[in-house]
């Protein structure tokens, strides 16, 4: 067989050119995590969070923002650096966070 007279057009030429970048959308929708991929340009990337936003999805939150700060017991109120007034709460208990007049941090700890 001669494959040289062949008339047989490859699929690759006959399949649509992609339309642009595609983009994954991580949002949340009455508590319930969804992803959205879509085709395109910025333009259809904008109008897609648009229509996300008014249905109510929201965006999901970075790691670091849901650590929560320490947790206070009830009446535990912050005791207070005999230089700088309140303390602060740390991993390791309370601390002052303030310099010195020298320049050096405060070692006041409770």
């Amino acid at each position: 067989m001669n494959n040289a007279a062949s008339n047989v057009t490859p699929i690759e030429s006959k399949q649509p050119a992609p339309a642009g970048a595609r983009f994954t959308i991580t949002a949340s929708i009455d508590g319930f995590p969804i992803q959205v991929e879509i085709e395109g340009k910025a333009d259809v990337l904008r109008s897609m969070i648009d229509r996300l936003k008014a249905i109510g999805a929201e965006p999901p939150v970075p790691q670091n923002l849901q650590k929560a700060e320490p947790t206070k017991a009830a009446g535990d109120e912050a005791p207070i650096c005999e230089f700088h007034g309140k303390m602060k709460m740390g991993n390791y208990g309370w601390f002052c966070p303030k310099k010195m007049g020298d320049g050096s941090y405060c070692k006041s700890k409770a």
